[in-house]
């Protein structure tokens, strides 16, 4: 517990009177301020001014007798020692809150001045001083509250403030914050309308008290309403402040000041950057991770905001139990922190140093990341973060941190740049960890929708590579990161390293169609046919051997894969939400080598192409393998890269190229999107409107096109008569022939005039029943 040093604490009152003022437009009569001093005569010794939340008193280190629950009790003993704060040669100024020490004409009528921001509280702070004859810059000293009014004293009133050091407080208050005052207010009020100010003071003391500590302390100090209990163990300790509150504290007062905090927030980020342009004073920024009233967000931002600015700005962070109120159930902690930053090391500069003049270096700061799984995709990004953090800190004054992996097993070696990272077999873990910035999601599969909806829910930004479950999710997480007003990512789960997401999340122009090759195990095994020398098994083999495919790559040939990411891009290019089994998906199982050789000789190629074109007013969308011209652009992509190829409706034909698989191709996406939330880069995810599906028998139907079908069967001289005879029979003609002869069979392939499906379909059917004819393959071509 802490001590006072040994010295002569018993303080002065200081009470200027008769003054006029006028604070934020309003004027005050009869204005008295007061306040308490501690130590030398004011112009003697440098002076620090201590100024706290709500509900502190003048009196931080006591008035010399009183204890225990005395008002002037000392509330910060910690503080008060030789290498600190020393009342032996610091002169200490305490001022009073109004309603509580300070006051003026009218100020309990109900008529009278009821509202006040941070910075009229700034101004009554310097008025006092200039009645006090205080012609020294001070070294401020603010908790919560007292912290707000610091920071804006020190952009208004810079000429007076050496030294700020701010704890527990912020640049602004946030929502959730500002909603629970309010509440409180409104408890108060409430209160004061029924007659029974008492219990509204006692309800809203209680529900503050919830704010002020931590989760984790409430927790294991109190627990739970266990069975033999009328009420739960935290109770009686709700109803002890809440009584005291009620019982000590002026209701006028509690309602201005609770509101003065609400009322902190510059207009906009230029009014912030013109008011720190002003701040001389050094600045120490303490934060509590674990403090709900005034988030370590806030603390973050402000700092940022000072050194951007150019001021001279040290952030640091008070580990502690206690949230909002470690400082002052842990302030044997703060102090040792206070001792390590210097706080009050050294002679208070009487000048004010000299101004950069620059636009101000914005400072590198963090992002943690939790990341869900750490398999080959994880163990990329582990390596991008490394490879890349100088660059990215050069250009985006930001770096990257794994703070906490979420694994299936925990006892796994997840390689040496995972070592020393703490892990869980809970990823549900990550969203309460206030470690952790964002939620990074490489694991894969369904089972971790939990844990994307609670951190969506919760308000922590998502990255995700999650294919799988967006093919069947993102329309509902969509709509709940846009309604929780929550950055939610996804550029991995689309094309790997092509930043198609990225570029149909920020183009201004209107998408009339999409063609692409999204699935670079097909592509690479259809490159591998085409060079003729593996059959498609042997193909698949060399594709999981180079880590383009997967163990199981059923997903990949079938089509699905490639599904799944149209479903992605269709929903960001049309704002249609479409799951893969609303429409045609066929994957690459059928096609032989032989079909590359035919599909050369009649100027064309295959690939595995997605698609989703506009078509009056709904969407012809299909996963299937196609004859590319092979002038096409989509025909040259080979190997393990994807290309999307888009037609707008103004900028004409746009396409991008990279590679679509692998572990750093696809952490370089996941990358990119870290940077995007870095810089506050985030997009709409508008509820999906309704587009209907272009097929056959609908009201809009896909339109005709040209079809490739091969014929292989036992050498005949008159099976391709015959099959001539039967195209024309459908009135259809053969435009295009090849044929491939192996020692016992054969392989004819046509090219037929462009049909509907249910065409070559009748055509296909027939085919079936033509003598010796084994096998046969339909693909339609994209012209």
């Amino acid at each position: 517990m802490a001590t006072l040093a040994a010295t002569d604490l018993r303080p002065r009152q200081l009470v200027i009177e008769h003054l006029s003022l006028t604070i934020e437009g309003r004027a005050l009569e009869d204005v008295a301020l007061g306040g308490w001093v501690y130590g030398p005569e004011l112009g003697t010794a440098p002076v620090i001014l201590i100024v706290g939340g709500i509900t502190a008193s003048p009196f931080p280190f006591g008035d010399g007798q009183a204890e225990g629950d005395d008002p002037r009790a000392p509330w910060w003993p910690a503080l008060c020692a030789p290498d600190l704060i020393d009342p032996a040669k610091h002169t200490v100024l305490c001022p009073s809150w109004p309603g509580n020490g300070s006051t003026w004409k009218g100020f309990d009528d109900p008529d009278a001045m009821d509202s006040i921001s941070v910075a009229g509280l700034a101004d009554l702070v310097a008025a006092w001083l200039d009645g006090c004859g205080c012609d020294i810059p001070v070294t401020w000293v603010g908790a919560s509250l007292g912290g707000m009014v610091g920071v804006v004293f020190a952009a208004r009133h810079a000429g007076r403030c050496a030294k700020l050091i701010t704890i527990s407080a912020g640049l602004r208050p946030d929502g959730w914050g500002t909603a629970t005052r309010h509440l409180q207010r409104e408890l108060v009020r409430d209160g004061l309308r029924n007659g029974d100010v008492a219990t509204g003071m006692n309800r809203a003391r209680q529900l503050g008290m919830l704010t002020y500590r931590g989760r984790d302390e409430l927790d294991t100090r109190f627990g739970k309403l266990l069975p033999g209990l009328d009420r739960p163990p935290v109770a009686e300790y709700l109803d002890h402040h809440g009584r005291r509150f009620a019982e000590r504290f002026p209701v006028k007062t509690f309602l201005m000041l609770s509101e003065a905090i609400d009322r902190g927030s510059m207009a906009d980020a230029q009014a912030v950057r013109d008011a720190f342009e002003k701040v001389s004073a050094e600045t120490v920024v303490i934060g509590v991770p674990g403090d709900m009233l005034f988030p370590w967000a806030l603390q973050v931002e402000l700092h940022r905001a000072l050194q951007a600015a150019g001021a001279d700005s040290s952030l640091w962070k008070l580990d502690s139990l206690y949230g909002h109120d470690a400082f002052l159930a842990d302030q044997d902690r703060l102090a040792e922190l206070l001792r390590g930053a210097h706080a009050f090391g050294g002679e208070l500069r009487k000048a004010a140093r000299p101004r950069f003049e620059g636009v101000g270096v914005e400072p590198v700061r963090e992002i943690r990341i939790g990341m869900v799984g750490c398999g080959t995709v994880g163990h990329g990004l582990l390596e991008m973060i490394e490879r890349q953090s100088k660059a990215v800190a050069d250009r985006y004054g930001v770096k990257f941190r794994v703070s906490r992996i979420a694994v299936r097993d925990l006892t796994k070696s997840r390689g040496p740049r995972a070592d020393g990272i703490p892990q869980t077999d809970r990823p549900l873990e990550l969203v309460s960890d206030p470690e952790v910035d964002v939620v990074v999601e490489v694991a894969g599969g369904t089972a971790v929708e939990a844990t994307l909806v609670a951190a969506l829910a919760a308000g922590k930004p998502v990255v995700t590579a999650n294919k799988e479950l967006l093919a069947s999710k993102l329309a509902d997480l969509g709509v709940l990161a846009q309604r929780t007003e929550t950055p939610l990512y996804c550029e991995a789960a689309a094309a790997a390293a092509i930043p198609i997401i990225r570029h149909l999340s920020h183009r201004a122009d209107e998408i009339d169609s999409l063609w692409g090759i999204i699935n670079a195990t097909c592509n690479f095994v259809m490159t591998r046919l085409e060079q003729g020398d593996l059959s498609l098994a042997d193909a698949i083999k060399e594709a999981q051997r180079l880590g383009f495919a997967e163990a199981e790559p059923d997903a990949d040939l079938d089509g699905l894969d490639a599904a799944a990411k149209l479903s992605i891009l269709a929903y960001r290019a049309f704002g249609a939400w479409v799951r893969p089994d609303g429409f045609l998906v066929r994957g690459i199982r059928d096609i032989d080598p032989a079909d590359c050789d035919l599909a050369e000789s009649m100027g064309c190629r295959i690939r595995l192409i997605a698609r989703a074109v506009r078509l009056n007013g709904a969407l012809d969308m299909a996963v299937e393998p196609l004859l590319l011209p092979t002038w096409h652009l989509l025909a040259s992509v080979e190997e393990e890269y994807n290309a999307v190829y888009l037609r707008c409706a103004s900028s004409g034909d746009l396409s991008l190229f990279g590679k679509g698989a692998g572990a750093l191709p696809t952490a370089t996406a996941i990358l990119g999107d870290l940077i995007d939330l870095a810089q506050d880069n985030s997009v709409r995810w508008p509820v999906p409107h309704a587009l209907a599906v272009a097929r056959e028998g609908s009201a809009v139907a896909p339109a005709p096109r040209r079809h490739y079908l091969r014929i292989t069967g036992q050498p005949h001289p008159g099976l391709e008569r015959k099959f001539e005879g039967l195209v024309r029979r459908h009135g259809l003609t053969v435009q295009n022939r090849a044929t491939r002869g192996e020692t016992d069979r054969v392989h004819l392939a046509f090219m037929i005039s462009p049909s509907s499906d249910a065409q070559i379909a009748e055509v296909t059917a027939a085919v079936e029943r033509l003598a010796r004819v084994e096998q046969r393959l339909c693909l339609g071509v994209m012209d």
